[in-house]
């Protein structure tokens, strides 16, 4: 690990990287001049990963992103005009590595912890809370969306984005329809499991819901798409 007092170099953080089981970087790492330093994560080319987040407008807020990882998209928000972001993720290896990151972009606004930020409860939370691709058939499975939920809403006082697929077929989640039923009673039916409905429904009546347009995005929480990007608003009052 680079000195806490010297800027890392761009071979400082290749050399952390390649500490890191590979299976834990979930997305490329680039410079600050844009040289991609690690071609990881899950194959998708950088204006993909940029359009994730669509037309979401982060300007002037604070963010916490849920599950950063090495921070892809904490130094995205950043770049949207984000004032600060706050990247969280239970591994603390993979934190170390993001915070040496954040020192070679010099960005002293994106601060990285480790925190399993599912049991954590934030003094102030942040004004926007986003989960990028963080509910997944494990997730579900075992029955750990509710839990996810609540996180998200603990940690954002405005505003919460999720991407996710909106609906999984029953025969693509490794759990048996009847335990499904149980765990989301109401939410299985057709078969499938409707999660953006799910999680609409956790969230309740307090915060409305806009799916932001992307080319290959769902444009509704029930349509059979691959992806959808969810923004939750807290209603007033």
């Amino acid at each position: 690990m680079p000195s806490q007092n010297r800027q890392p170099t761009v071979d400082d953080i290749r050399r952390l990287l390649a500490e890191l089981d590979p299976a834990s970087i979930w997305r490329p790492v680039h410079g600050p001049d844009g040289e991609r330093i690690a071609a990881a994560g899950d194959g998708r080319e950088i204006p993909e990963l940029d359009e994730y987040i669509g037309n979401l407008d982060l300007a002037g807020k604070s963010v916490a992103d849920l599950g950063c990882n090495l921070g892809y998209f904490a130094f995205l928000a950043k770049r949207r005009g984000a004032v600060r972001t706050l990247g969280l993720d239970i591994d603390p290896e993979v934190i170390r590595v993001a915070c040496a990151i954040a020192r070679l972009h010099d960005t002293p606004d994106v601060t990285f912890t480790a925190c399993d930020f599912l049991r954590v409860v934030p003094e102030t939370p942040c004004d926007l809370a986003m989960l990028i691709d963080f509910i997944g058939r494990q997730i579900i499975a075992k029955g750990r969306v509710k839990a996810v939920v609540a996180a998200a809403r603990n940690w954002a006082s405005r505003e919460i984005f999720f991407t996710l697929r909106p609906v999984y077929a029953l025969d693509d989640l490794p759990v048996t329809r009847e335990t499904l039923e149980a765990l989301y009673p109401g939410f299985v039916h057709d078969d499938a499991f409707y999660l953006a409905e799910f999680v609409a429904h956790e969230l309740g009546t307090q915060w409305s819901l806009a799916c932001l347009p992307n080319g290959s995005f769902a444009v509704s929480p029930t349509q059979r798409r691959f992806k959808a990007a969810l923004l939750f608003t807290k209603i007033p009052g």
